[in-house]
């Protein structure tokens, strides 16, 4: 009988333990879990008559929230739930629980805001015309921040951000934030400026290029700049993450031994003009971006490259190969290791 009542204390033990320990994880997911560390808006909408069930679902299936049954446990533990009102609502998925529980008691609804979508490997010249299109009353202003060229200089009469954001400090007299406007949706409201667009590009930049990934950078003795400038170039060679890390991978190679990138993406950038090839007459032209003549990396980043071309740049595949080509009918990336093997190929490929 006594070994009976020790299991059976030892089992209501551990069961308080566990429950105990559910009950932390449920306080503190409800409390203070965010979905992710994105700042990025979306629409949200309580429909009139819509249970808090529903509401719970529909949150985490927009992945505005990490468990449902965090939210409805904060709603049960603070009986918010009869004061939620319906309506259209902005939310991130940056926002806690909380947060998103007082947008909706206080009935603080979506504003009238346009919707700006950058896609990765967009310059900024195509960003700048891409808000002209969508709110030109800012575009100017937006245009002559993120184009000056004089990024950390004390006497830089057009530098707004560069004590704010590290990164910007560290860019080359000459360059631009090209590179650093990261690729996403951004939502405009009336009271947007072209400074304030800004700060949303460059605090989205801090936030996926995290803490994480500059200790891959700094271990890897190169500058974030560098890794940057040639994730842009990657991000305009080739679309998939498989031909991004082989790629990052070949230019590292020719980087290593001393080679000229010869990357057609530079080309587009400083000629201004997307074509699928160049002629040995665009190849001469002088430019600190032309990687047909100049050898390294040219001065700044020819795009503002997405994570999956940061990330490949950081970690490529390790492999032989120094050329590659693309096959523009069938999408294929072709592997070379030498420049025989390199002309074979495109001659087969017909190119």
């Amino acid at each position: 009988m006594k070994n009976f009542l020790g299991a059976l204390a030892i089992l209501v033990l551990i069961v308080s333990i566990v429950a105990l320990v559910i009950y932390n994880r449920l306080k503190n997911g409800a409390f203070e879990s965010a979905f992710s560390e994105s700042n990025v808006m979306q629409s949200f909408e309580i429909e009139d008559g819509q249970g808090i069930k529903m509401i719970a679902n529909n949150l985490e299936k927009d992945n505005l929230i990490e468990n449902k049954n965090f939210f409805l446990y904060y709603i049960w533990k603070t009986k918010k739930g009869a004061t939620l009102q319906a309506g259209n609502y902005e939310l991130s998925p940056n926002m806690t629980i909380p947060q998103i529980v007082d947008k909706f008691i206080g009935g603080k609804i979506k504003r009238e805001v346009l919707k700006l979508t950058v896609p990765e490997g967009f310059t900024n010249s195509k960003i700048i015309s891409l808000l002209r299109e969508t709110n030109p009353g800012i575009a100017d202003e937006f245009e002559g921040i993120v184009q000056c060229k004089c990024l950390g200089e004390e006497s830089c009469e057009c530098d707004r951000f560069s004590k704010k954001y590290d990164f910007l400090a560290k860019i080359p007299k000459g360059v631009d934030m090209e590179g650093y406007l990261f690729p996403d949706t951004y939502f405009i409201d009336k009271e947007e400026t072209g400074a304030t667009l800004v700060s949303k590009f460059l605090n989205n930049f801090g936030k996926k290029v995290d803490s994480t990934l500059m200790n891959k950078i700094e271990a890897s003795g190169e500058s974030l700049h560098k890794v940057i400038t040639l994730a842009s170039i990657v991000e305009r060679e080739v679309p998939t993450e498989k031909d991004a890390k082989k790629v990052a991978g070949v230019f590292r190679n020719r980087l290593k031994v001393g080679m000229a990138l010869e990357s057609c993406a530079t080309l587009a950038y400083f000629h201004g003009v997307d074509k699928r090839q160049f002629s040995y007459e665009d190849t001469r032209i002088e430019s600190p971006y032309n990687t047909y003549i100049n050898p390294g990396l040219p001065p700044g980043p020819i795009s503002n490259p997405g994570l999956t071309s940061i990330k490949a740049t950081i970690e490529p595949t390790n492999s032989d190969f120094v050329f590659f080509l693309s096959d523009f009918k069938t999408g294929e990336t072709i592997y070379s290791k030498t420049l025989d093997e390199h002309n074979l190929n495109k001659i087969k490929h017909g190119l």
